[in-house]
């Protein structure tokens, strides 16, 4: 099971909005789409778009209030029984968009100056000539933290050989929310707080953990979609050196 991008939830028969990106997307997206939408149930789907394009990643932190915003900004009252359709149609809408963004293996990856945690900014170009592993995570994705001490590991034993792992939260909050976690966890990698920018470049990631293997050149040479082994991030690692 993957991060919640959106939270969801239903409260006094209300939308409380949306989508826990996972097994359960293909699922959702191989479903016809919307349009079996009412008119109602489509301008509910472009507020909740409009509403993620003005997140820093394009992940809104929604909560039982949404409905209630919906209501008052629209004059629609969201039933249960509209939910699943939303749901599917706003899905849909944001795997076209990662269809559309998604950043391949044989590309150039996007440079980014961005602060760390404790102080500072990191950047792609002045880790020119490293082999990088850019993983995106935010502290409310469960499988993300189970990743954590694995790539903490690698980062440990390949530092000497120039490989550098950099952890990009997603985290609305910024990084003071990524704090006790990253003490808790023990991880010696920088923690970088992406911005909108970096995170539309580098596809609009809807699935997190995700993560990309950047070589010397400064070229993705691997992405992983959802937590791998360890053995699979050492052998891209090495590929890449």
């Amino acid at each position: 099971m993957l991060g919640k991008i959106i939270r969801t939830s239903v409260v006094s028969g209300f939308l409380a909005v949306l989508i826990s990106i996972g097994g359960s997307l293909q699922a959702q997206t191989s479903k016809p789409a919307s349009a079996q939408l009412t008119e109602d149930e489509q301008k509910v789907v472009e507020y909740i778009m409009t509403e993620i394009g003005k997140s820093k990643a394009g992940k809104p932190n929604f909560g039982p209030q949404t409905a209630m915003a919906v209501k008052k900004d629209l004059g629609i009252s969201v039933t249960p029984e509209m939910v699943p359709r939303i749901r599917t149609a706003v899905v849909m809408e944001l795997k076209s968009m990662e269809a559309r963004l998604m950043l391949k293996e044989g590309t150039k990856a996007p440079d980014f100056s961005l602060p760390v945690l404790g102080g500072g900014t990191i950047s792609m170009a002045a880790l020119k000539g490293k082999v990088v592993v850019v993983n995106f995570w935010a502290t409310w994705c469960p499988p993300c933290l189970k990743e954590m001490p694995m790539l903490n590991e690698l980062h440990t034993t390949y530092m000497d050989q120039g490989v550098v792992v950099l952890g990009l939260s997603l985290d609305e909050e910024g990084l003071s929310i990524t704090a006790p976690f990253i003490k808790k966890l023990g991880i010696a990698y920088p923690i970088v707080e992406s911005d909108k920018k970096t995170y539309q470049a580098y596809g609009n990631i809807l699935t997190i953990p995700h993560t990309f293997v950047v070589d010397r050149n400064g070229v993705v040479t691997k992405r992983f979609v959802n937590n791998q082994s360890k053995e699979a991030f050492e052998a891209a690692i090495k590929a890449a050196l």
